[in-house]
């Protein structure tokens, strides 16, 4: 594994992922590459802009937190299911991670989610984080 690819957006839940893909990274001797998307549509920004994301300062921390990984940071605006892939592709990564929350509902209705978009077309091996601690 030469880099692993992680999907954050700045909640504690898709912080848990971020610190698995870190441990995977350390042990694998890889490369961490922490992506924020930023969708077309926030509507906590609109709705209220103090609740809004600031992924330049949640990214900007990621170095200092793995000081012993090689690590890189990038932000992309689209669909975070499909840019996951989409820069997965680019990159050419061997693992992306993704945390399971924003699963509402009954767990058989889970088609839409991002990791299940995610693991249904990555192009590459996909490790699904079970974030349920930190709700």
């Amino acid at each position: 594994m030469s880099t692993i690819l992680v999907g954050a957006d700045t909640s504690a839940a898709a912080d848990l992922a971020v610190e698995d893909a870190a441990r995977l990274a350390r042990d694998r001797g890889a490369e961490l590459l922490v992506l924020y998307v930023r969708p077309d549509s926030d509507l906590r920004s609109v709705v209220d802009p103090g609740r809004a994301a600031d992924p330049a300062a949640y990214l900007g921390r990621i170095p200092g937190r793995f000081p012993d990984i090689s690590t890189r940071t990038r932000v992309e605006r689209g669909d975070p299911a499909d840019r996951i892939v989409d820069v997965a592709e680019e990159e050419r990564v061997e693992t992306i991670v993704v945390g399971n929350r924003g699963v509402h509902g009954s767990r058989w209705r889970v088609r839409d989610s991002v990791p299940n978009i995610v693991l249904r077309h990555a192009p590459c091996s996909v490790f699904i984080v079970d974030t349920r601690r930190a709700q």
